[in-house]
């Protein structure tokens, strides 16, 4: 009797955390977009999404977020062609070839590059590596504060997640596996790259998926060292205003019930419906994966 009112309290706990969760959720929701979309009743669907010219603060205000749209994918691309090929391999390392030693070093590294404050990064991309790239790129940059600079200082915010969850999934592949492959002769690469990656792909892409997300919501570090220019690259050197920067840079100081501030709701919508496209694009996959 007992043991029973003690599962019926955990299922009532557990569903009505679950309702609280789903209602905040949607909650927020609805404040982003109701909030958002009343901006087309100031500018067209076509200005706001097709129009590269992002000037809101001009007498003549214009309110287009292609170029901030662009800085953002050319921000996260370089990030992501940077962070997950090294999160990748230093996963693989920490899971099947470093010893305890190696591993346990190597572990507390990581551990402490995701204690690392955000801003922290951004002053030292500000001070330091803006500095570096002009000294070692002169004829091909004009600022040091640009895509580059503010994907590799997203890069060292990124590469924790990727190394944790990607040796997380890794671990997770049954031993059974391992041990059966080496049996039959073998080597451990081969193992490795045959048996062990296959099997944990979908976990693998998951990790690819939330690190992406993490990427895509920051805010101080373009906000501090992306360049804030609101243009659409032509080089990894360029300056731009990523969406996040831009909310960030102009919410404190924006007029209530403005175009203005109706333009950066939707901008956060715009960041929502990225974060659910690649969250869906993940589960397909992984729907493709397990018919595989």
């Amino acid at each position: 009797m007992r043991r029973r009112r003690l599962d019926l309290s955990s299922r009532v706990l557990v569903t009505t955390a679950a309702l609280i969760t789903s209602a905040i959720l949607f909650g927020i929701f609805f404040f982003l977009i109701s909030d958002g979309v009343r901006v087309f009743g100031k500018i067209s669907f076509e200005e706001f999404f097709f129009s590269a010219r992002w000037y809101p603060t001009y007498e003549d205000a214009e309110y287009g977020i292609l170029a901030l749209l662009s800085g953002t994918l050319a921000v996260t691309g370089l990030t992501l062609a940077i962070s997950i090929p090294l999160g990748f391999v230093s996963a693989i390392f920490l899971a099947e070839f470093s010893h305890r030693k190696a591993h346990d070093f190597l572990k507390l590294i990581f551990e402490l590059m995701a204690g690392i404050p955000s801003v922290v990064l951004g002053s030292f991309g500000l001070k330091y590596v803006s500095r570096w790239l002009m000294e070692l790129f002169p004829m091909k940059v004009w600022t040091g504060l640009n895509i580059f600079n503010a994907s590799l200082m997203l890069s060292i915010l990124a590469m924790p997640y990727f190394v944790t969850l990607i040796e997380d999934a890794l671990k997770a592949v049954p031993v059974d596996q391992k041990e059966a492959s080496l049996a039959l002769g073998a080597n451990t690469t081969s193992t490795v790259f045959r048996i062990i990656v296959p099997q944990a792909r979908s976990g693998i892409l998951n990790a690819i998926i939330l690190g992406t997300n993490r990427i895509i919501g920051e805010t101080m570090v373009v906000l501090m060292v992306a360049g804030g220019a609101s243009m659409i690259p032509h080089s990894i050197f360029d300056p731009v205003r990523p969406l996040t920067a831009a909310i960030a840079g102009e919410m404190g100081e924006v007029e209530l019930g403005s175009t203005h501030y109706y333009a950066l709701f939707m901008i956060g919508v715009v960041l929502l419906g990225i974060s659910l496209i690649f969250t869906a694009i993940a589960m397909r996959l992984k729907r493709g994966m397990r018919r595989c």
